[in-house]
C-alpha cells in the first residue's frame, strides 16, 4: 500500500519531470531533491548515473562536488560502477582508510567526504542506474540510513522510467528526421546528376558512392555539396 509520504514524493517527481529540459537536466534536480528527501544533515551531495544499451550514459549531479566526485565513485573499480554491474548497494564507510582500487578516496579525502551509498534504481529495458549520496560523516549509511536511500531509489523509479522512454521517443525521432533528410537531399542531388549527364539513375548514384569513397566522406555530404552548387534556396529541413 502506497503511503501518503510516498504519494507525495511521487507528485513531486512527476513535477520535476513536467518542468525539467531534457533528461540531464531532469537527473540533476532529482538528485538535488534526493538530498532533501534523506532529510539528514551529514548528506551533502548526490550523482545519479544511467546506462543504457547503445546510447552514452547520462548523469545528474546535485552540486559541483558531487560532479567531481561521480567520475571517480563510477570510474572502473569504483563503488557506483560496483553498484551498477552488480545491482546491489554498495556502502563506503570511511572512504580515506578505503583500500580498493581507483582513484576515489584521493578525491573524497581532496572533497572532505568520507562516506558513500550507491543504490541502485529498479529501471526497465536494459537500463541500469544508480543513486549515490556523500557525506562528510563517517559510517552514515548505517543499515538504517542505507534503507532510507534505497527507499529514496525505489520512489523515484518509476517516473525514472518513463523519463527514459520519453527521452528514447525523442532520440528515434531525431534519427528518423535526420534519416528522412538525408534521404532527400541524396535523391535531390541524384536527380541533379541524372539531368547533368543524361545518365540513369544508378550511375548517378555510383558517380555519388565513387566521389563519396574517394574524399572519405559520407555520401550525404557529398549529396549536399552537389545541391548546394545548384542552388542554395533548396531545403530538406521536416517541420516537427
Amino acid at each position: 500500500m502506497v503511503t501518503r509520504v510516498e504519494a507525495e514524493h511521487a507528485t513531486v517527481f512527476q513535477d520535476l519531470l513536467l518542468c525539467a529540459e531534457g533528461l540531464e537536466a531532469y537527473l540533476a534536480e532529482l538528485a538535488v531533491l534526493a538530498v532533501s528527501i534523506a532529510g539528514a544533515a551529514e548528506v551533502r551531495g548526490c550523482s545519479i548515473v544511467i546506462e543504457r544499451p547503445r546510447r552514452q550514459r547520462v548523469a545528474g549531479d546535485s552540486d559541483a562536488r558531487a560532479g567531481r566526485m561521480a567520475e571517480p565513485v563510477f570510474a572502473a573499480g569504483g563503488p557506483g560502477a560496483e553498484a551498477i554491474t552488480e545491482g546491489t548497494s554498495v556502502v563506503v564507510t570511511d572512504a580515506w582508510t578505503e583500500t580498493r582500487g581507483g582513484a576515489f578516496p584521493g578525491t573524497a579525502a581532496e572533497e572532505g567526504l568520507r562516506s558513500m551509498a550507491a543504490v541502485p534504481f529498479a529501471l526497465e529495458d536494459g537500463a541500469r542506474g544508480v543513486l549515490c549520496f556523500y557525506s562528510p560523516r563517517q559510517h552514515l549509511f548505517q543499515p538504517g540510513m542505507l534503507r532510507t536511500a534505497e527507499r529514496i531509489a525505489a520512489e523515484a523509479s518509476g517516473t525514472l522510467c518513463l523519463a527514459l522512454r520519453l527521452d528514447g521517443q525523442m532520440h528515434r525521432a531525431r534519427n528518423l528526421q535526420a534519416a528522412l533528410e538525408s534521404r532527400t537531399v541524396v535523391d535531390l542531388a541524384v536527380g541533379i546528376i541524372m539531368g547533368q549527364n543524361g545518365c540513369s539513375q544508378q550511375a548517378a548514384v555510383e558517380i555519388l558512392r565513387s566521389v563519396s569513397n574517394t574524399r572519405n566522406v559520407k555520401i550525404r555530404s557529398v549529396a549536399a555539396g552537389v545541391v548546394a552548387a545548384v542552388s542554395e534556396r533548396v531545403s530538406t529541413h521536416f517541420d516537427e
